[in-house]
């Protein structure tokens, strides 16, 4: 039976029935291999259970089709950076359901047509019920808060036919093809509806509703530019995301100096602070792994620490990518955190000694950076009216030919506006121009 609500309008269709092939129930998932998959085998005579599967490894078909006739085998679905935990998620390849004791597959196509979801590619006659497969190009694992909204909404629409809400973790391994369960000595039996590969973009649309194609902001590439002390480009200059670019930077500065391993006792402020400056760039579904990614290089905090310290930053940044506001002494702000110069510097003055406060911006002492503050404004006057680029008059040197073309067509009776259009300059700049010219003009007006 096969049933589509869907067309590929290029199919990418098996050329083959996956009937009892563990061959071809691995190379539907794991073709374009590029990282780890793993097996896993109840009764091995070694005593060992699982199995990595790395790419390339050219003997890999031979050992799958060896487990054929094997009691109770299961291949991981996804591929890892090594071994099958979340955090280490490479790539997506399928969205799938494990639904119980229900073998009657056009029963459940009709569910999910009445549901407006689309039949999945492939199923699996588990001996015990079905796997249903929507097959996906290979997914970067960061898209898996999508890969997750999406399998929770097809188990909700099958969960009155027995669809298994707890098998929904994108580090589960399914029986393969070919193999046996021994519950009840059936051979595990495949079969392709469509064989199309969906993008997972494609599939959230035809589940979850459509969403616009999703537009790179500036600001997603900032925290790898923070991290390379990189100048904030002009796009966030004088806004709440260069204050937190200057932050971001400053935190690895000080992970740096600490051999990228922050003190015992200082770590969870770290990364708490890391975690609330990244919220400020990162999209809020790839959030949890840069946070990740910079604990596990710069702390020794193992996940449940690290879960802890950051939860209610991943909340609030949540919040915020949905548009979610606070009511802030009366205003409606962005939920995310926000501190002062003073507690930044507070939380982390003990790991931050004096010789590396030279090459921090942002989290600073309140009296260095008034210090900074003046030095700043005295310089900025000092370049306003240098002799080598002011002449003393109101008038850059390099301005002055067109002061002299600004009084020319002045006297001609062209207007401020007309002027500053032929020159190229702003109308206030003209007016200016002019009245210089006259001050001059009466200053050395004879007595």
């Amino acid at each position: 039976m096969s049933a589509k609500l869907k067309q590929s309008p290029e199919p990418r269709q098996f050329s083959f029935d996956l009937e009892h092939s563990a061959e071809h129930h691995y190379k539907a998932l794991h073709t374009k291999q590029t990282h780890t998959a793993i097996v896993w085998q109840a009764r091995r005579d070694d005593g060992q259970q699982w199995t990595k599967l790395e790419a390339n490894d050219k003997t890999i078909l031979d050992f799958i089709k060896s487990l054929e006739y094997g009691r109770d085998t299961y291949l991981t679905v996804n591929e890892f950076y090594g071994w099958r935990l979340v955090r280490l998620l490479r790539s997506l390849r399928a969205v799938y359901v494990d639904i119980d004791g229900q073998t009657d597959l056009g029963y459940v196509l009709d569910e999910l047509k009445d549901a407006g979801i689309p039949a999945p590619g492939a199923v699996i006659y588990s001996g015990n019920g079905l796997h249903l497969y929507w097959l996906l190009e290979p997914t970067t694992g960061k898209a898996l808060p999508v890969w997750q909204k999406i399998t929770d909404k097809i188990i909700d629409a099958l969960a009155h036919v027995g669809a298994d809400p707890k098998a929904k973790d994108c580090t589960r391994v399914l029986r393969l093809c070919g193999t046996v369960n021994s519950k009840n000595g059936k051979r595990v039996k495949g079969l392709v509806l469509d064989g199309y590969y969906w993008t997972l973009h494609e599939l959230a649309d035809e589940v979850l509703g459509f969403r616009e194609p999703y537009k790179p902001k500036i600001r997603d590439i900032q925290p790898a530019r923070a991290k390379a002390k990189k100048k904030a480009p002009t796009s966030i200059s004088g806004s709440i995301y260069e204050r937190w670019y200057k932050v971001l930077g400053d935190l690895y500065t000080i992970a740096n100096y600490h051999n990228n391993n922050i003190p015992d006792g200082h770590r969870d402020a770290w990364l708490f602070l890391t975690a609330t400056a990244l919220s400020w760039f990162t999209r809020s579904y790839t959030l949890r792994d840069e946070i990740i990614s910079a604990a596990k290089t710069y702390t020794t905090l193992n996940d449940d620490e690290i879960e802890k310290v950051v939860k209610t930053t991943l909340n609030k940044a949540e919040a915020s990518a949905n548009g979610s506001l606070v009511d802030f002494n009366g205003l409606m702000v962005d939920p995310r955190y926000k501190f002062k110069r003073s507690t930044l510097y507070t939380w982390l003055s003990d790991i931050i000694p004096d010789s590396l406060l030279p090459d921090l911006r942002a989290i600073l002492p309140d009296e260095l950076a008034e210090e900074r503050h003046r030095e700043n404004a005295r310089k900025n006057w000092q370049d306003k009216y240098s002799k080598n680029e002011y002449t003393g008059e109101g008038v850059k040197r390099t301005n002055k030919p067109k002061q002299e073309q600004a009084l020319e067509m002045r006297g001609l009776g062209k207007s401020t506006r007309e002027i500053a259009s032929l020159l190229g300059v702003n109308q206030s700049s003209v007016v200016r121009w002019l009245k210089t010219h006259q001050k001059d003009h009466q200053a050395n007006a004879p007595k």
